[in-house]
């Protein structure tokens, strides 16, 4: 799924759509933001956030006052549409860096090889990695034949905890040593499967 497709001409942005994704996301608490306080939550800057929220405007999305930016409930009904759900996790034996964030994709597991393309999309997205998880036969399972649930059963029952999970849907974990890295990681390769 592309939610901001390139300019045919011009620059290119320096924003993907995770970061359209996590504008709509901080606004969702239905408070008013400032395009500044908007571009530090995303980290971008404030010619991308201009560009983000000219785009979500366009769509109906947000409403734009000189008081802020506000989700609007086009917007709002668009994001429960999505089938993501985006959760930090605790420090886990999972991963190789400190931070990890799971981002729970809604019936994409068949679109999914190796995971090497998401580990790939995590790290242009600024991550150190990206572990692809699939629920298959009511098995956690790192492709291609890794057995969550067997080899490391408390990392499945978190995973389990956090997430109502479908056969077929699928768990990218971006870790970083920073959240804000390890959640735009999990959420490019995240999308990458939209």
């Amino acid at each position: 799924m592309k939610l901001v497709d390139l300019p045919k001409y011009g620059p290119v942005h320096r924003f993907a759509d995770y970061h359209v994704y996590r504008t709509l996301l901080f606004l969702l608490d239905g408070r008013r933001k400032g395009r500044r306080q908007l571009a530090d939550a995303v980290n971008v800057g404030e010619g991308s956030m201009r560009t983000i929220v000219e785009y979500l405007r366009d769509r109906g999305f947000i409403d734009v006052r000189q008081t802020g930016v506000k989700i609007s409930p086009k917007g709002i009904e668009f994001m429960r549409g999505l089938p993501l759900r985006v959760e930090r996790l605790d420090p886990s034996d999972m991963s190789i860096a400190e931070r990890n964030v799971a981002v729970q994709v809604k019936g994409m597991a068949s679109r999914i090889g190796l995971g090497i393309e998401q580990r790939d999309a995590a790290i242009k997205a600024g991550a150190e990695g990206a572990t692809t998880i699939i629920f298959n036969h009511g098995r956690l399972l790192v492709p291609p034949d890794f057995d969550l649930d067997k080899e490391k059963p408390e990392s499945s029952s978190m995973l389990r905890r956090l997430f109502a999970l479908s056969e077929g849907d699928a768990i990218v974990i971006g870790t970083a040593q920073e959240y804000d890295r390890a959640e735009d990681g999990a959420l490019a390769a995240a999308f990458e499967l939209l």
